[in-house]
């Protein structure tokens, strides 16, 4: 009797193997199809809201789609806290190296574009691990976060500091002017009309937690 590698036994008949389905395979591929419902928003209306509501809790980022936009130290390392389901998205989407165009985020989409862990969107003074919490705390972790609908405005940097539990608006204002340097014109334009319009606002954060 003869053994042959586990790789050969996975190949076609016609390619000299067996022809074996790969268990392990088959789920990753299970899984990349529930991404991509994920992502395009092709799945169920239930199933979609319950994912997202996972989501948004994960980290405390209140992201939904955007989380997986993050580079992958934005991603939490324990899953322990995850259902299984989704700690095997996670796990399968970490096997790939992603990347967007700068284009890739336009219209009511980059209300939600992140500020933390977002390579397209580098908040430097926001990586210090206690400005990174601060924002979270604060909820102020999108974009459209940082604007105030009320007062047409970007939000004032005071204002934003006693969100974050500061005693002065340096750091929020530090914030505001990387933010607003990272965008490209169009985004600033998209904005600038966002305000003057008063809508659309960025999506508050219900679920069945």
């Amino acid at each position: 009797m003869h053994w042959a590698p586990v790789g050969v036994l996975h190949l076609p008949l016609k390619e000299g193997g067996q022809g074996l389905k790969c268990l392990h395979t088959q789920v990753r591929v299970f899984r990349l199809q529930a991404l991509q419902r994920l992502l395009y928003g092709a799945g169920s209306s239930a199933w979609s809201i319950l994912a997202h509501a996972i989501q948004r809790h994960i980290r405390g980022l209140r992201y939904e789609r955007q989380l997986f936009y993050l580079c992958p130290e934005g991603l939490p390392r324990d899953l322990s806290g995850l259902p299984v389901f989704y700690q095997d998205l996670l796990r399968t989407w970490k096997l790939f190296l992603m990347t967007r165009s700068v284009a890739a985020t336009e219209g009511a989409d980059l209300l939600a574009e992140p500020l933390l862990h977002n390579p397209q969107l580098r908040v430097q003074v926001a990586e210090s691990r206690s400005v990174h919490q601060s924002l979270i705390l604060a909820e102020v972790t999108r974009v459209g976060d940082l604007l105030d609908y009320d007062w047409g405005d970007w939000l004032d940097p005071l204002t934003l500091a006693r969100r974050m539990g500061l005693s002065r608006p340096r750091t929020p204002r530090h914030v505001l002017q990387e933010v607003k340097a990272a965008l490209p014109p169009a985004a600033r334009a998209y904005l600038d009309q966002v305000l003057l319009e008063g809508t659309p606002r960025p999506p508050s954060t219900p679920g069945p937690f």
